[in-house]
């Protein structure tokens, strides 16, 4: 717990660090050391990864997100109405993180077209994504989890759709809340800074310099100049007669009259300037970021990026990706010097230029989300987003209906898509979050230990004695709470893990159904946007949409509280605590 809320350490190392010190302590037999791996939970998330990726190679997601560019070119009111309506549905099925990604860069298109306000509407259309999980029982991650640890303790797993009537109510109480109360509560429109790609004091770290012929650096290849090292000089782009070089490396050699643009501080580079047989000339630097054959993008990092807590030149950011930073936005701050020994964030938007084709890789790279307005990728004909939504469909219906497994339902999705030729392996593999998995493996023979020592039951006891005489509500409310406030400092995959079994040991102990406590959490971990941790979505927002962290308290307490009610009332009604 202590590692999971420092955020320092990879939520799949906690897991492998689990699983060692389990098996080194021998808290559990080697027998059962991962059987996490082979999980019901482990499967079925894997499984909706992939078939949701299916759905966005078919380009069933880009007719959403078509759609909704016709929808808002109406205005913003329309616009508003769509992003609550709309991404439920699908969120059930596609990852949170690539639904929002699918939608960020339109909304960002609309922004520059219509002069939307990006803030208005990127939190509401968080809050509906988010909520989107609570419509099936494999809405998210924290729903398949639950559901697993039910079976994993020989109780009967909730159905498919066990949860869609409560969910439905509770969707819709909370489009309701955004339309009134929450848009009420966002920050106005003339509140909302520049963007990154506004280049607002970008053009001031960027100067355009001529190499003179008289010059010591002539000849000298770029690697070897060391001045440009000590102080964070880098040079964005070389000019020579008629050719441009977008992206120059270590080994591109100086000629006499070659026109550099350069990055850096400004003083650092006239001093540069001064000495090198350099001179500063009139144009900005910046209008030669619009021309020749690279681009100028924004990227977000989001939670989980394989970025986060590296610095640029630990991971050798130019030399990996092709691609120079100018700028890293964070929590309403543009950065421009220093960067390469800056530490990259969940939540950054940087600023990238190089080659068109080296951007358009970055979209393929589930580690940054595109933000710019770039070429998009062509997709296939429409009928094939329409065969993709029918493979996702039937599998979901065969295990509604008890034809199949669940799991068995969503593995042979899987396989009819690489079969017909909308997804290929290695495009699945990429899709499925291996850290979320590894972390179940992990955290399941924690689980196991747990029970195993009686810690389990011991917590449970006095939960139940704490609480003794205010009667199962309290245990509900107790519940909720608990998944709401732990989500907000660890995953809501490592909050599930940890509640779920204790969940069901207090309503053992009672003899109590166990599902009203396993839906109470479930509903607390898709419906608690308190901070920007809560879910990865609100943390995708955070950035382009320049909220902080007071604007989720703001709106998330309130709605938060709304949805305890809720489910204080309908719980019970829809779950009831009969005896086990």
């Amino acid at each position: 717990m202590a590692l999971l809320v420092s955020n320092r350490v990879r939520v799949d190392v906690v897991g492998l660090i689990v699983l060692s010190l389990i098996s080194l302590l021998h808290l559990v037999p080697s027998t059962q050391l991962f059987l996490g791996f082979s999980s019901t939970a482990a499967i079925l998330i894997a499984g909706i990864f992939a078939l949701g990726e299916g759905l966005r190679q078919a380009g069933a997601t880009d007719m959403l997100a078509a759609w909704l560019e016709r929808v808002g070119a109406r205005g913003e009111r329309p616009l508003l109405s769509m992003l609550l309506v709309m991404p439920p549905i699908p969120s059930t099925f596609v990852s949170d993180v690539g639904l929002m990604a699918i939608f960020l860069p339109a909304l960002l298109r609309l922004k520059r077209i219509l002069a939307i306000s990006v803030g208005r509407v990127l939190m509401p259309l968080a809050v509906s994504i988010a909520l989107g999980g609570l419509l099936s029982m494999i809405g998210s991650a924290g729903n398949i989890i639950g559901n697993s640890a039910l079976a994993q303790k020989g109780i009967a797993p909730l159905g498919l759709f066990a949860i869609t009537p409560l969910g439905l109510v509770l969707v819709c109480a909370g489009i309701l809340y955004m339309r009134t109360i929450g848009l009420r509560l966002l920050p106005s429109a003339t509140d909302e800074p520049e963007f990154v790609t506004d280049y607002a004091g970008v053009k001031a770290y960027l100067t355009d310099i001529r190499v003179r012929p008289d010059s010591p650096l002539i000849g000298q290849a770029l690697a070897d100049i060391a001045y440009f090292r000590q102080h964070q000089v880098a040079v964005v782009r070389i000019v020579r007669q008629d050719r441009m070089v977008a992206m120059p490396g270590p080994h591109d050699v100086l000629a006499a009259d070659d026109r550099l643009v350069v990055q850096g501080d400004r003083e650092a580079v006239l001093a540069l300037s001064s000495t090198q047989g350099l001179e500063v000339v009139a144009e900005p630097g910046s209008a030669r970021l619009r021309q020749g054959p690279s681009q100028v993008a924004e990227v977000l990092i989001p939670q989980g990026s394989v970025l986060s807590n590296q610095s640029l030149a630990e991971m050798n950011f130019r030399g990996r990706y092709h691609l120079t930073v100018l700028a890293i936005w964070r929590q309403g701050r543009t950065t421009m010097t220093a960067l390469p020994k800056m530490r990259i964030r969940s939540g950054d938007v940087m600023l990238l230029q190089g080659a068109a084709q080296d951007i358009g890789q970055l979209q393929m790279n589930d580690d940054v989300v595109v933000l710019t307005a770039t070429e998009r990728r062509q997709r296939p004909a429409s009928h094939e987003a329409y065969l993709a939504v029918g493979i996702m469909g039937a599998a979901l219906l065969a295990a509604a209906l008890n034809v199949l497994a669940l799991t068995v339902a969503v593995t042979l999705g899987v396989t009819v898509m690489v079969l017909t030729g909308l997804l290929t392996l290695p495009q699945a593999y990429r899709a499925i979050d291996w850290r979320i998995i590894v972390l179940i493996g992990g955290m399941t023979p924690l689980s196991l230990a747990l029970d195993r020592t009686g810690m389990t039951a011991l917590l449970a006891r006095h939960l139940v004695s704490s609480l003794d005489g205010y009667g199962p509500l309290a245990v509900l409310a107790a519940f909720f709470w608990l998944s709401a406030l732990l989500t907000q400092v660890i995953s809501n995959v490592a909050t599930a893990l940890v509640l779920s079994p204790l969940a069901i040991s207090v309503a053992q102990g009672s003899h109590w159904s166990p599902y009203p406590l396993i839906i109470a959490m479930v509903v607390a971990l898709s419906a608690a946007p308190i901070t920007p941790l809560a879910n990865k979505v609100y943390l995708m927002a955070m950035g382009p949409g320049h909220y902080a962290y007071k604007d989720f308290f703001k709106l998330g307490i309130p709605l938060t509280v709304l949805m305890f009610c809720l489910s204080l009332v309908l719980i019970p009604i829809f779950f009831p605590f009969v005896p086990a």
